[in-house]
């Protein structure tokens, strides 16, 4: 594909305009294209050969008229903010050689007419949010010759017809939840291939796929509970090990991987896998066209210190056009967002040919431990080409992390000298001035220590804006103390309906609530683990001396495991929040914590608890308040009296959302991804036409409200009107792995 510049091409995809001199064009150019107002002219060019969009800012979804370029060869929409499906219309452009929607927003399955699409030589799909198996009509595109479907959810196995295809040449499948075996025979002429972070299982001694790739799926089976390293390091793109000054042995890295492929040591140490201030480590590094991945197999548990090193040596500082280039690229270590948008050469004041270091912490629970450089599209891509623009790195070690376990050690010792009587959290100071908050959590547990603190190590690794830094734990005479960050304004429920003197605003209680959204959004679908906090309410959001909020009190947390439909568990939490099917029947998925969620909104806009016995009969459960209220077309009613002045359109797309979130089939309540696009406005909002069948069933009771009280949502006999606590000691272990 030829390199095209880019600038910057807004609205939805129809905002485009082509200053034409003849309809019979044979290719168009569109970067350069002016924003006007939505025009659908573009479909009369009937002769269109080539359109590329590429790395501008088009939303919406691809048009239905697609389908009516008939002579259309080159088609390219990728890194782009577009959604929805891939239209079925696209099968029609039967001329096509290559289509390229790599980096946009596309979701579910390939369309089924793209089988018709037999003079396809390239698709590039990856970064997308597709779903389904891999279409068995990719094996009758006999002249493809690059597929890339890398970094989606597709699933199932991978069809033999596919690994068959005598012109392809290069295959991207990595990091999706492909299952099953790879069969026996690959075609002899892939030149790279990228099978890693899947689910297959690699037990065939006949497999042409080549050693190691085993260790790097998803389930990383290398010495998995068998470690046999504490340390590495890496000379990236170097042929011969080199000795740092500190006697760090950095080992070679010269294995040609092709534009996108994987290497494992042969002591299994290590593996790599592309998509394509010791100055010996400078004198090589690894490129890559978008995204490099490094990692460390068969490791102790615990923590580590990862120093990544770094040089520019592509872009010259002479005053000429080469040094005009500019790489940007996010730092992952452990699936964390270390650096987003990292410039090498900006970092070292401006300078080419300069050594610098980045140092991070990381967690190491599985004996496994992942760095990821990814480019995401930003920077350079229009200059005259010198290589890629996509990550690189020189030298990279990983070590254990002594200084930050002796000082997690210090935090235990002095804590376990500590005893509380009640279960709320309490301040205390360390040697060292630090303030922290600590929280006895239950007297005894069902759970092995051992295993309380693994779990408690995954989610101290966690680390958010908007999450309270969990900096370990204490287990001393069977009492779990769970030690926190200490956050000056206290707790949410004491701000909107206690006795704090905060004084929140409209715009402070909006903030607030999209920040609790990140947080639960980063809990359930970013982190490297996927965690279910199982006890989101007002009282476990604290506010830091911004009003920024923070998630905290993890003593209920669950590890969730996203293949399972739902873990049936013991119920624990707390009366008001708990959503019917996990209050009912024990079923839990992260849509728990969204449900609970929602009445966290509907609370902080109402400025009251979701139940209060003081107020008049249709005020006293908040949930049913705010629908009939919504059904009236009169939902600003229940906002907060006391605030003077707000936004009205803000304020009733956050009871909308809040609504949504409060459905009673967790099928029907939005992921927290979804719920942040909707509150920022990215996202419209639905109309919200069903009510809940439990409230429905409520307000059949014949006006016995001790069945709600009782069996749903408590009651209201304590300070700040929180609702009632489940003890995790009578009801559920305080941090156990998802069970099936």
């Amino acid at each position: 594909m030829r390199r095209r510049s880019s600038s910057c091409l807004g609205g939805h995809l129809l905002w485009l305009v082509l200053v034409l001199w003849s309809w019979r064009i044979a290719a168009a150019q569109a970067q350069h294209a002016p924003k006007t107002d939505p025009i659908e002219e573009l479909q009369n060019l009937s002769y269109l050969q080539d359109l590329n969009l590429n790395h501008n800012y088009l939303t919406g979804a691809i048009p239905s008229f697609i389908g009516k370029f008939a002579f259309m060869k080159y088609l390219g929409l990728g890194f782009n903010p577009l959604s929805g499906s891939l239209p079925k219309e696209l099968g029609n452009l039967t001329n096509l050689l290559s289509l390229g929607v790599s980096l946009d927003n596309f979701t579910g399955e390939l369309p089924e007419e793209l089988g018709n699409l037999t003079k396809l030589e390239q698709l590039k799909a990856s970064d997308n949010e597709f779903t389904g198996k891999l279409p068995d009509y990719l094996g009758s595109l006999t002249k493809l010759e690059d597929l890339d479907l890398s970094f989606n959810n597709i699933t199932g196995q991978v069809p033999q017809s596919i690994l068959n295809l005598g012109r392809l040449q290069f295959l991207f499948l990595g990091n999706n939840s492909f299952t099953g075996s790879l069969p026996d025979v690959i075609s002899s002429s892939l030149k790279a291939m990228n099978l890693v972070a899947n689910n297959f299982v690699l037990g065939s001694t006949k497999n042409s796929v080549p050693p190691g790739l085993n260790c790097l799926q998803q389930d990383t089976p290398c010495f998995r509970g068998s470690p046999k390293y504490y340390s590495f390091a890496v000379d990236c793109g170097s042929d011969i090990s080199t000795r740092g000054s500190d006697n760090t042995i950095y080992e070679a890295d010269a294995t040609n991987l092709g534009d996108a492929s994987y290497y494992v040591t042969d002591q299994i140490r290590w593996g790599v896998s592309n998509n394509a201030v010791n100055s010996k480590l400078f004198e090589t590094a690894r490129m890559s066209p978008s995204s490099l991945r490094y990692y460390g197999l068969g490791l102790e548990n615990g923590n580590y210190t990862v120093m990544l090193q770094f040089a520019e040596f592509a872009f010259p500082d002479t005053q000429t056009w080469l040094s005009l280039g500019r790489r940007v690229f996010d730092i992952y270590v452990q699936g964390a967002l270390k650096e987003k948008n990292f410039d090498i050469r900006k970092t070292a004041g401006g300078k080419s040919f300069t050594a610098i270091n980045r140092t991070y912490t990381a967690t190491v629970l599985k004996n496994f431990l992942e760095i990821h450089l990814f480019w995401a599209g930003k920077g350079t891509s229009g200059i005259p080409t010198q290589g890629y623009y996509g990550p690189m790195i020189s030298a990279l070690s990983v070590t254990p992390s002594k200084q930050s376990c002796y000082v997690d050690f210090k935090i235990l010792l002095q804590l376990c000298e500590m005893v509380y009587q009640k279960r709320e959290a309490k301040q205390g100071k360390l040697p060292d001035g630090r303030v922290i908050a600590v929280k006895q959590l239950s007297e005894s547990s069902h759970q092995g220590k051992s295993q309380f603190v693994t779990e408690v190590a995954t989610i101290s690794a966690v680390q958010h804006r908007n999450l309270v830094k969990l900096h370990g734990c204490c287990i001393d005479s069977n009492t779990p103390l769970l030690v926190y960050e200490y956050l000056e304004n206290g707790s949410l429920d004491r701000a909107i309906f206690g006795d704090s003197s905060l004084n929140l605003d409209w715009a402070m209680r909006f903030e607030i609530i999209l920040g609790i959204a990140r947080g639960l959004s980063y809990l359930h679908e970013e982190s490297s683990v996927c965690i279910v906090h199982r006890d989101i309410k007002a009282s476990n959001i604290l506010l830091d001396t911004d009003l920024t909020p923070k998630i905290s009190d993890f003593g209920l947390a669950k590890l969730y495991d996203e293949k399972q439909t739902h873990v049936s568990t013991r119920i624990a939490g707390t009366f008001g929040y708990l959503a019917p099917e996990y209050a009912m029947r024990g079923h839990l998925t992260q849509k728990t914590d969204v449900f609970a969620f929602g009445v966290v909104m509907l609370e902080t806009v109402a400025g009251r608890s979701n139940t209060n016995n003081s107020l008049e009969e249709s005020k006293v459960y908040l949930l049913e308040w705010a629908w009939d209220q919504y059904e009236k077309e009169q939902a600003l009613r229940i906002l907060d009296p006391s605030l003077n002045g707000f936004n009205k359109d803000e304020a009733f797309r956050v009871i909308r959302v809040a609504l949504h979130c409060t459905q009673g089939s967790p099928h029907q309540r939005p992921p927290m991804s979804k719920v942040v696009a909707m509150l920022t406005g990215e996202v419209e909002v639905p109309e919200v036409v069903t009510k809940p069948s439990y409230i429905t069933e409520w307000q059949m009771m014949d006006g016995n409200r001790s069945y709600v009280t009782s069996s749903y949502s408590g009651s209201t006999t304590h300070e700040f009107s929180r609702q009632n606590e489940i003890e995790p000691l009578q009801q559920s272990p305080p941090i156990i792995k998802a069970e099936r």
